[in-house]
C-alpha cells in the first residue's frame, strides 16, 4: 500500500547509511513522478520538516569523536561479524526480512543525516520537475539548505558539505544555467571558498568534493564569472590556487597501474645477482634464450608474482 511505502521511504530517507537515504530519495522522486500533486505536497512537509535538522545535531569537538572512535573499552569483548555488523547476517526479526540490514542493534539516527537526505531529495526534485519547479517553492529550500549546511559544531559536518558539493553541479545543470547563476550560485559561493580554505581545517573528502564542484560551476556559468561573483581578493587567490592544483593533477594524469585495493600487478627480475622488484615504469632487459643445458648466461626472467586478491591456484 502506498502510505505503507511511503512511511518507509520518508524513514530510509534518515538512515545512517548514505546510499540508502539516497535510494530513499529516488523512491520519493518516482512516486511523485506516477502519483502527482498529492505526492508533491507531502514530499514538501517532509522536506520542511526535515531539512533544518542538522542545527539539532548535539555538539561534540573533532577530539572528542576522535575519543570515542579511539576507545578501547568501546571495542573489546565485543562479536565481529563479517560485515562489520553488531548481529549475524542471517538473523531474522521479522517475516519477510533476513540479512545486515535486520540487526536487532544498531545507532542511533543522528540529526544530520535527515539533513543529508533532504540533499539527495532536492536533486530528485530538481531533476525531475525542473520545468515545473518554481522559484517560489524553491528557493526557501536553498535558503535553507545553506544555512544547515554551514553548522560545523560537530566533526560530521563535513560529510554533510561533502553531499551537497556533490549533489549541487547535478542541480545546476538541472536547473540551467541561467537560472541557476541568475538566483542560485551566489548563496554558496562563501561556502565553497570557505571549504577550500586550509585555515578551515575540513577533511580531504570535502575539501576534494569542494574543489570539484567549484570546478564543474565555474565550467557551467563560465569561468570569469565564477571567479567575479567572489567580493574578496583573499577568496579569489584560494580560487585560483585550487584551480591550479586541479589543472596540475589532470596534466598527471592517472599514476599507470594504479588501483584502490592495490598494484594491478608485482613483478621480479630474477638474474645472477638474484632477485630485486621492478617499477612498472622501469625498462626491463628482454629474456634470454635458453641454452640446451637450460642455463641462463646472464639471463634475466621477469616473473608474474599473485594479484592482490587473486587465488594462488591461479596465480601457479
Amino acid at each position: 500500500e502506498l502510505p505503507t511505502l511511503f512511511s518507509r521511504w520518508t524513514e530510509q530517507l534518515t538512515d545512517q547509511i548514505w546510499s540508502v537515504r539516497e535510494d530513499a530519495a529516488v523512491a520519493l522522486g518516482d512516486a511523485i513522478q506516477a502519483y502527482g500533486t498529492s505526492m508533491f505536497d507531502k514530499v514538501m512537509e517532509v522536506l520542511k520538516r526535515d531539512l533544518p535538522s542538522a542545527k539539532n545535531q548535539p555538539p561534540m569537538s573533532r577530539e572528542e569523536f576522535k575519543r570515542r572512535q579511539n576507545d578501547i573499552e568501546s571495542h573489546t569483548n565485543s562479536q565481529l561479524y563479517s560485515c562489520g555488523s553488531l548481529a549475524p547476517k542471517l538473523r531474522k526479526g521479522g517475516a519477510g526480512r533476513i540479512g545486515c540490514s535486520d540487526c536487532l542493534i544498531t545507532r542511533p539516527k543522528a540529526p544530520w543525516e535527515a539533513t543529508d537526505g533532504c540533499i539527495y531529495l532536492i536533486r530528485e526534485l530538481c531533476v525531475r520537475l525542473s520545468s515545473t519547479l518554481t522559484d517560489d517553492t524553491l528557493l526557501p529550500l536553498m535558503t535553507e539548505l545553506v544555512e544547515a549546511c554551514r553548522v560545523k559544531h560537530f566533526p560530521q559536518s563535513d560529510e554533510l558539505r561533502t553531499t551537497l558539493w556533490k549533489q549541487l553541479p547535478v542541480i545546476a545543470n538541472a536547473l540551467g544555467k541561467q537560472r541557476f547563476k541568475r538566483i542560485y550560485l551566489q548563496m554558496f559561493m562563501d561556502m565553497i571558498i570557505d571549504n577550500l580554505d586550509e585555515k578551515s581545517h575540513a577533511t580531504q573528502l570535502s575539501v576534494h568534493a569542494a574543489g570539484q564542484c567549484a570546478e564543474e560551476l565555474s565550467s557551467l556559468v563560465g569561468q570569469g564569472i565564477f571567479r567575479g561573483r567572489l567580493e574578496e581578493e583573499w577568496q579569489r587567490d584560494i580560487l585560483d590556487r585550487v584551480m591550479e592544483e586541479r589543472r596540475h593533477m589532470a596534466r598527471l594524469g592517472p599514476t599507470e597501474g594504479f588501483s584502490p585495493f592495490g598494484p594491478a600487478e608485482a613483478t621480479l627480475v630474477v638474474g645472477p645477482g638474484g632477485s630485486r622488484p621492478v617499477p612498472s615504469a622501469s625498462p626491463f632487459p628482454p629474456r634470454a634464450s635458453v641454452s640446451p643445458m637450460g642455463a641462463k648466461s646472464g639471463a634475466y626472467e621477469k616473473l608474474q608474482l599473485p594479484v592482490p586478491g587473486a587465488g594462488m591456484e591461479d596465480a601457479l
